[in-house]
């Protein structure tokens, strides 16, 4: 019981420590594009490559490079973006599927999420 008691006081001795403020650089709100592919009939498809593009040049900075990630096994993908307003196209690509592409808007501090449902190649 004392045990229990000194680990639960060490955690929350913990968690107070990592809550201190942050320097005002590091307060930056990021976007994130997010989201999942699927397959028909709405199943996860893992292994997805997902590719983002900046459609224009973000009001600030300069043009971003092309990003691709892979989807994980849930068929879930993220992209940390810097914090300015920018459009993007989002594509999904897998073998055997027909991809699909959409365009989205990151804006500071805000999660867009994009889904995909991709339908199997006809031959």
């Amino acid at each position: 019981m004392m045990m229990t008691r000194r680990i639960g006081n060490l955690l929350l001795l913990l968690l107070c420590a990592g809550t201190q403020s942050l320097p005002a650089q590091d307060k930056a709100a990021y976007s994130v594009i997010a989201g999942t592919v699927f397959r028909e009939p709405g199943f996860a498809l893992p292994g997805a490559v997902v590719t983002l593009e900046a459609v224009e040049a973000p009001a600030k900075g300069k043009r971003m490079k092309p990003q691709k990630v892979m989807t994980d096994r849930h068929g879930e993908y993220a992209f940390r973006l810097p914090p300015t307003e920018t459009k993007f196209k989002v594509m999904a690509v897998a073998k055997g599927f027909v991809s699909q592409e959409k365009e989205t808007t990151a804006a500071p501090g805000v999660r867009m999420d994009v889904f995909f449902e991709l339908k199997p190649e006809t031959k």
